[in-house]
């Protein structure tokens, strides 16, 4: 049986366009594929099957609001969606998936990642 020899590769990554390796142990692990993003991309991307976007208002009286999404059309968020404890501001950071309904889409398990700094001066 023919021993395989592994190198470090360069790679570059399809969302930010820097150069990467990706060494000979990450390619000796059981099924790996070559990584698309580089280090800090996977790291700030959000997990598959979720999105992050910015709330863009939140009415608390009547518990609903919209949050805006990079490249896509703004989508809904109802309370019932928030986890935690916390309703959301304006300019808070959150991570959330999409359920397609009737009506449209809508943000459901939605976590706050970031809240808006309630104390810059603008």
């Amino acid at each position: 049986m023919a021993k395989l020899e592994w190198h470090d590769e360069e790679l570059y990554c399809a969302r930010c366009g820097i150069s990467f390796l990706w060494t000979q142990e990450e390619q000796k692990q059981p099924n790996a594929t070559a990584p698309r993003y580089c280090p800090g991309c996977r790291h700030l991307m959000p997990p598959p099957g979720r999105e992050r976007g910015l709330v863009k208002w939140f009415n608390r009286r009547k518990q609903y609001g919209f949050i805006v999404r990079a490249g896509q059309p703004e989508i809904y968020v109802h309370r019932s969606a928030v986890q935690g404890k916390r309703l959301p501001h304006p300019g808070d950071l959150v991570e959330f998936t999409v359920q397609k309904e009737g009506r449209g889409a809508r943000a459901t398990e939605v976590r706050l990642l970031a809240p808006k700094n309630q104390h810059s001066s603008s």
